[in-house]
């Protein structure tokens, strides 16, 4: 029977085939049409509204005048209006709420006029400037990450751009290793002492599991750094991506704003108290001078 299915089906491999064909080159179109429209939606939005954004943004942040700063901040508000721009076409729902929630603490200011508005404004416009940013560097590394890549290697044998290619490829899959195999390293060692339960998940030998866990972790380290040091040499940073350190110092400075305002607001509160007491221990004596 069986074989008699396989006489039957041969007979219709070639249909088969064309079917199979016809598919995936249905996919693999739809899937270019679909790349071609997010690189030219990208491209379109770095450089007419992410880009003047974050630079507006950025200058704003970096003017210490207060009174000239509202000024910016209103301009800004002015010239990106929902009713001037697509507010969607920030195409991120995140730096969407972020400019909203900007908006609303300086329509919150021009109501009120105080002290507490204005700090909430000046946080919230350095929130928006920090998810502007991020924005604005993850479409740039989208539409220029092969920029360097073919000025660089324009003039290049073949043979060289290939094996650099490769070593593109080996780094990504040992920066993957690294990372899985140090995972796995933590979970052997929690799991061996019984973190995650009374009976280890992986059996009593603890002992040949980490040394395995450690050898692939190291191993999988010095290749990386062999192929980063490789790719740094010949190729540098042809794929115009920013480094960690990029990301974990504008984190920081993020942060450290943050809780400099903390700061200040708590000195500010103290410092108010500090002054109600004094004037109701003033009055107080006052009356005490008046009743005498």
């Amino acid at each position: 029977m069986n074989f008699e299915f396989l006489e039957l089906l041969k007979g219709y491999i070639p249909v088969i085939a064309v079917l199979v064909s016809a598919f995936i080159a249905f996919i693999s179109n739809i899937r270019h049409k679909d790349l071609e429209r997010f690189y030219k939606n990208a491209e379109s939005n770095l450089e007419k509204l992410i880009e003047p954004m974050y630079f507006t943004v950025k200058n704003i942040e970096a003017v210490e005048d207060k009174q000239y700063k509202i000024k910016l901040i209103n301009d800004f508000f002015n010239t990106y209006a929902p009713k001037k721009i697509s507010v969607s076409k920030l195409g991120n729902r995140q730096l969407i709420n972020k400019y909203f929630e900007a908006q609303t603490a300086f329509n919150q200011y021009l109501n009120n006029f105080d002290e507490e508005s204005l700090k909430l404004l000046f946080f919230k416009i350095g929130s928006l400037r920090y998810h502007i940013e991020k924005e604005y560097w993850k479409l740039f590394e989208t539409v220029y990450k092969d920029y360097n890549w073919y000025k660089k290697t324009v003039d290049m044998n073949y043979l060289f751009r290939f094996f650099l290619r490769i070593s593109f490829f080996i780094e990504s899959t040992f920066y993957a290793v690294t990372w899985l195999s140090l995972f796995f390293i933590l979970f052997v060692t929690f799991d061996g002492l019984s973190v995650f339960g009374d009976t280890p998940l992986w059996g009593a030998d603890f002992k040949p599991k980490i040394q395995f866990a450690v050898l692939i972790f190291a191993v999988s380290l010095v290749f990386l750094y062999l192929t980063m040091f490789i790719n740094f040499a010949f190729a540098d940073d042809t794929k115009q991506k920013k480094k960690f350190i990029d990301y974990a110092s504008a984190g920081l400075t993020f942060v450290w704003k943050k809780c400099a305002l903390k700061w200040r607001e708590w000195k500010e509160e103290r410092a108010n108290r500090k002054e109600e007491r004094e004037r109701i221990n003033n009055r107080q004596a006052d009356e005490q001078t008046e009743r005498r």
